[in-house]
């Protein structure tokens, strides 16, 4: 039954998004994923998931200037944890950053210690990145809009050749993905979830 329910919140995940809609995208095998990576973490040191074995583990993907997504669901994890006290220091929160031009180490840790201690930057290459988003069976992109409107897809060389200053728009999953101690997928919460219904989840799963 667990496994038909986490087929099933996996296809979800084909509903990605950031401030433009990504290309669905359907996953019909196996609910298993491949949560490692090799990234840097918000106070500029190198994260691998072997850093975070053995935590229960809330995985994010986003940007800081995210107008909408990012900051809510962050809000309402931070929100979550608070209401959990001292159970939530058995969480760890992990945001990865699909955006490394603009989402330095720097601003990550800004961004993510307005929501809670617990919430962890991370980021990394466009080459890690596209790692990790492949384990988690997602995926992310940029998006740019032209002067009559239209918006056009940015290939990786594109987007690196960019200013930070440029008026591109990334794009990824809003799911937020609910990881085990033994690295298992437990669950995925969709977007909108309201606090209490993020701390139900957490509580079923904390000592």
């Amino acid at each position: 039954m667990r496994q038909r329910k986490l087929l099933f919140l996996l296809a979800a995940i084909a509903c990605v998004s950031g401030c433009q809609k990504a290309p669905e995208q359907v996953w019909m095998s196996t609910p298993e994923l491949d949560i490692s990576f090799d990234l840097t973490d918000e106070n500029g040191n190198r994260a691998t998931s072997d850093s975070f074995s053995g935590r229960l583990r809330l995985v994010f993907f986003g940007f800081a200037s995210c107008p909408d997504i990012c900051p809510v669901t962050l809000q309402n994890i931070g929100i979550a944890l608070k209401s959990l006290g001292p159970l939530a220091e058995q969480v760890t929160v992990l945001f990865v950053s699909v955006d490394p031009k603009r989402d330095t180490p720097d601003v990550l840790k800004d961004y993510t210690d307005a929501f809670h201690p617990s919430i962890i930057g991370l980021t990394g290459t466009h080459d890690q990145l596209s790692e990790v988003t492949s384990g988690f069976r997602t995926t992310f992109g940029y998006t740019m809009t032209t002067e009559d409107g239209q918006e056009l897809p940015l290939s990786r060389e594109q987007y690196e050749e960019l200013p930070d200053s440029a008026n591109y728009f990334p794009y990824h999953s809003s799911k937020v993905y609910l990881i085990g101690r033994k690295d298992e997928l437990l669950d995925l919460i969709g977007y909108g979830s309201k606090p209490a219904q993020i701390e139900e989840k957490l509580r079923i799963y904390l000592d």
